[in-house]
């Protein structure tokens, strides 16, 4: 399947097969990155199943990269956590240093026996699970779980899409929301005045732009982004997006801290794609941007992988 926007989604079918995820690919060049990220929550006799899952495609330096991971929660008519699965095609972003037996053994010395409404504070932080992207997958099964809670619901599904791609001028994002088949829809579009300056971790050092953020059809948000230090251009970013995302949350009624969102990626994502702009080569450079995911991911001097020590 060729993933261009949110697919149809069965929620039936996605207990039973994953192809949903681990069969969905992007072969546009230019859009240098996509995400698929969602939760589906059923009921049956036993109880409730969550699947949650996230996919991230990179198209970095003429090399591609897909880091699909799907999370299957079994709850009993309590909401105890009874199973977590981790289906064996899941990889992160580490290749062989967090492939399936590493996620799994992290998912299941977690979760084991406690509530799901105790996951959001159990699992506060990526270093909880000592792995990025299975923080953001349990914090938006959490989080989705509890926003049905309040709306009285036992069953429901959200997805999201973003798409990024550069171009000389700077980049235009893509993404979309779909909570319970409500849709959101908000398209970024930043213009560099100066293009960033790159420092020695090849980070953006500087910025010096304008950006314009459309939400369903309408301007919500345009303003110049300034910074003279990677810790301001990260600050100026941050700042924009949970602008955004505050704009979403307006829009679905959506209160207190929502982990169903995208939204907080977004900074580490905009990241990326200047460094991939600032850098020359191909493999090199691919294997630059791998080192600047490490450091997004786990800071400096870390090892690369929460899972070894990080």
């Amino acid at each position: 399947m060729e993933l261009t926007a949110i697919p149809g989604i069965e929620p039936k079918e996605i207990e039973k097969d994953h192809g949903l995820v681990f069969d969905a690919h992007n072969h546009d060049m230019k859009q240098l990155i996509t995400r698929y990220r969602g939760t589906v929550i059923q009921k049956n006799e036993a109880g409730q199943i969550i699947t949650g899952w996230q996919k991230s495609i990179y198209h970095f330096g003429g090399m591609n990269r897909e880091v699909p991971i799907v999370v299957t929660i079994t709850l009993d008519p309590d909401g105890i956590i009874k199973k977590t699965e981790i289906d064996e095609q899941s990889r992160g972003s580490q290749g062989k240093r967090c492939d399936f037996p590493c996620l799994e053994t992290l998912c299941n010395e977690k979760l084991g026996g406690i509530r799901i409404s105790e996951l959001r504070t159990r699992v506060n932080s990526a270093p909880d699970v000592k792995c990025l992207h299975l923080f953001e997958i349990l914090s938006a099964c959490a989080s989705f779980y509890t926003y049905l809670d309040i709306q009285g619901l036992q069953e429901g599904t959200e997805q999201e899409y973003i798409a990024i791609a550069p171009d000389k001028q700077g980049l235009t994002a893509r993404t979309t929301h779909e909570i319970l088949s409500r849709t959101d829809e908000a398209r970024i579009r930043l213009d560099h005045n100066k293009a960033p300056v790159l420092n020695g971790e090849n980070l953006a050092e500087s910025i010096d732009a304008v950006v314009k953020v459309n939400h369903n059809g309408e301007i919500a948000i345009t303003e110049e982004l300034k910074a003279s230090d990677f810790e301001g251009v990260y600050a100026q970013l941050n700042r924009l997006f949970s602008k955004c995302q505050h704009e979403e949350k307006a829009y679905y009624g959506l209160v207190g801290r929502i982990r169903f969102s995208n939204w907080p990626s977004m900074t580490g994502l905009f990241l990326l794609s200047f460094s991939h702009a600032g850098l020359k080569g191909g493999v090199t450079r691919a294997l630059k941007i791998e080192k600047i995911l490490h450091y997004l991911q786990t800071g400096y001097g870390k090892n690369p992988c929460k899972g070894f020590g990080g």
